[in-house]
């Protein structure tokens, strides 16, 4: 399944997330498997707690960190898809 700009993300509310000093470590139980994000990858998941558009998402991590918004995307929507692939986040409508 692949994701574009219009679409709607949010965490999997299933995961089970613990903050260890700068990363988040997430569990999926039914999934059986561990998880870490740190660095923007923790920006992200923050800001994916209710459902966002990830053009907004991009807009967003443009404002916050110093990328261009080309290569916001060009890095946002792989690393989107790859946590939709583990069941992280979900697509919402």
């Amino acid at each position: 399944m692949s994701i574009d700009l219009d679409s709607r993300v949010c965490r999997n509310p299933d995961i089970l997330t613990a903050v260890i000093d700068e990363e988040i470590v997430m569990m999926s139980a039914k999934q059986g498997q561990y998880f870490g994000l740190s660095g923007i990858g923790t920006y992200i998941w923050s800001l994916a707690e209710d459902p966002v558009q990830v053009k907004e998402l991009v807009e967003m991590i443009c404002q916050s960190y110093d990328i261009d918004a080309e290569t916001c995307r060009a890095d946002t929507l792989p690393f989107l898809n790859n946590m939709i692939s583990a069941g992280l986040m979900n697509l919402t409508d």
